[in-house]
């Protein structure tokens, strides 16, 4: 017997859209369904985010604030051209590459460095080593520094000195001779005093280099000691008393260029932004878990109706 098919699977009735076996008018009322659904939730949808974003504030108030005081040094490297008295020697500035640049660099951020500024400011003691991790990053490397730990006599000390170097960042400005210093304390003036102190400590390291070299040189050896040996005790109390010195140290190969500048506001945590992503996290989570826990409609082809229509002749 010869089944005849519904009218409701013509063509027009089947056209496509975006490739799929979806018809116009099912894809438009399902859209609909969906809008209609999401605001019969929009109230849960609504205290969804609220708690997104009140997790985002409860989280900024529990950590304490953080200031980031920075200052750079420039890289000057020069050579002697002629053996004289300090007021008529004559210096050469020669180019450095990149690789020599990141050398410096890698000095600077160096335990030998650092760990002579933690001695000199005491800062075993001090307020944000005391404080412990200080975020989930924080958290998670002091974790990895016990299983990488030695056997020592003093852990405590090890762990006060790790601390201090997680705060501590130093990095290149672009393809420039300038490294950039920066350290974050919970105090302006801590984080300040501290920057100017490694930048100090760096140019006195610097000088006992070079001192170490000129100890082998022409007849003017008295002076050009004496010299270096005025420049070394300036760098070093400027390491002492958290300060960038005021008089050059042109020996050092390096200018420091001014004292670090006082932090004005708070670095970390910063609220806004925190809340902004969370309030968007809370969203996009949100409307997934609505759309997720309602499944997917029951869709009706044309194949279907063909089947059916079949099924009951």
């Amino acid at each position: 017997m010869r089944v005849s098919y519904p009218s409701a699977v013509n063509t027009a009735a089947t056209q496509s859209i975006w490739t799929g076996e979806r018809s116009v008018s099912e894809a438009t009322a399902f859209l609909v369904d969906t809008v209609r659904y999401l605001r019969r939730k929009l109230v849960f949808l609504i205290l969804w985010v609220m708690a997104f974003v009140a997790s985002s504030v409860v989280y900024t108030k529990l950590l304490s604030p953080d200031f980031i005081a920075t200052t750079q040094i420039l890289l000057q490297p020069h050579v002697i051209v002629n053996d004289g008295p300090e007021d008529l020697r004559h210096f050469y500035q020669f180019v450095i590459d990149s690789d020599q640049c990141d050398t410096e660099l890698r000095v600077l951020s160096s335990q030998k460095i650092l760990y002579e500024v933690f001695k000199t400011q005491k800062l075993t003691d001090a307020p944000e080593i005391l404080a412990g991790a200080d975020g989930l990053w924080a958290f998670i490397g002091t974790r990895l520094d016990r299983f990488q730990r030695q056997v020592t006599t003093d852990p405590d000390a090890i762990q006060a000195f790790n601390a201090f170097l997680r705060r501590v960042r130093a990095r290149r400005l672009g393809l420039s001779y300038v490294i950039e210093i920066s350290y974050r304390a919970p105090s302006a003036e801590q984080a300040t005093r501290i920057v100017n102190a490694i930048a100090s400590t760096y140019a006195a390291y610097r000088l006992r280099g070079v001192l170490a070299r000129e100890q082998r040189r022409g007849v003017y050896l008295e002076s050009r000691l004496s010299s270096l040996v005025g420049q070394i005790l300036v760098a070093e109390a400027g390491a002492r008393f958290g300060v960038i010195p005021e008089g050059a140290l042109f020996d050092s190969d390096v200018r420091l260029l001014g004292p670090a500048n006082r932090p004005l506001g708070v670095a970390y945590p910063r609220m806004s932004p925190l809340m902004m992503m969370m309030g968007g996290l809370g969203l996009v989570s949100g409307l997934l878990l609505l759309l997720l826990s309602r499944g997917a409609p029951v869709r009706h082809t044309g194949k279907m109706v063909a089947s059916v229509a079949i099924q009951r002749a």
